[in-house]
């Protein structure tokens, strides 16, 4: 069989041994070197021309049920830690959040710490905190997950007094709104703190987006071709809305968006996406506003 092989960046050490392992059992292997963005970001561009008949996708859970010729396997990767190491971590997280009177948190991770949530969870409550998980959205397979895209486990734990989030980096966690306190339980950093106003930093950048967007004449509206994004009757939409308020759109549409492939379109004063939110983060390296296919609504109602 002919197998296409797909890591996300952190997980592309391990495509040599992987290889390797199915190279024995009899298969043709390929690998995927183009970046991966997560779950939503199937490579079947890549295997289809190569005549896969499998893509082994590592590193996410499910994120949809994909119409393809080509069977899709998912595995999931899970992360140990150090129990002696991250006891004190969450020990201080907890000193953190009596400090602020917190009695109800909502408890939420991404999927490679999903072995580990109970164990967090336990410990949490053992420090006097009544813990809740949420079910996100529909792309979501986990209670208490969380996706860069999606952080709904968040609101639907219910009336909460503050959001932990256990696992690394800021990337996930700034995906969470702002209306609730959020630390982050690091035990990778060995380290527990807030981020709550780093997260309300970033919802300011995106209502300037917006106001700063109201202004512009032309826009060009983002549509991605990976399976999990391309938003195609959102683009449609947003172009048909703009054009009754008077504005120019077009839509463009890549695999991959980003500010190199985009510079050289000097008309467009803003962009509307409908593909990845996250893109949003961005706005800085596009040098123009950036409102998510989301947030039309909103960019449409105070539009002169």
């Amino acid at each position: 069989m002919k197998i296409m092989l797909q890591f996300p960046e952190g997980l592309k050490a391990m495509a040599l041994a992987e290889a390797a392992k199915l190279e024995k059992q009899g298969h043709e292997v390929f690998v995927a070197a183009a970046p991966c963005y997560g779950a939503c970001d199937i490579c079947l561009d890549e295997a289809r021309n190569i005549g896969a008949e499998k893509i082994i996708h590592f590193g996410h859970a499910e994120f949809m049920k994909v119409k393809s010729d080509i069977e899709i396997e998912y595995v999931p990767y899970f992360l140990d830690v150090d129990w002696k190491k991250t006891g004190p971590v969450i020990e201080k997280g907890a000193a953190l959040l009596k400090k602020e009177k917190v009695k109800t948190l909502a408890l939420t991770f991404p999927v490679q710490h999903r072995e580990n949530s109970a164990r967090v969870k336990e410990l949490l409550e053992a420090f006097g905190f009544t813990v809740k998980l949420g079910m996100g959205g529909a792309h979501v397979r986990h209670p208490g997950q969380v996706l860069g895209c999606d952080s709904d486990s968040v609101k639907n734990a219910g009336d909460v007094d503050a959001v932990v989030y256990f696992g690394g980096g800021k990337f996930h966690p700034t995906g969470i709104p702002s209306d609730k306190m959020v630390l982050c339980i690091d035990p990778h950093l060995g380290d527990s703190y807030w981020i709550t106003e780093e997260i309300r930093r970033v919802e300011r950048k995106r209502k300037g987006s917006i106001l700063a967007a109201s202004n512009a004449k032309c826009f060009g509206i983002l549509v991605s071709t990976k399976c999990g994004q391309v938003n195609l009757a959102g683009a449609r939409i947003a172009k048909k809305k703009l054009e009754e308020k008077g504005r120019k759109a077009m839509l463009l549409v890549a695999n991959e968006l980003n500010p190199i492939a985009l510079q050289n379109f000097m008309s467009f004063d803003a962009y509307i996406n409908t593909a990845c939110p996250r893109i949003n983060d961005d706005t800085d390296a596009y040098g123009k506003p950036i409102v998510n296919v989301a947030d039309l609504k909103r960019l449409l109602e105070i539009m002169v």
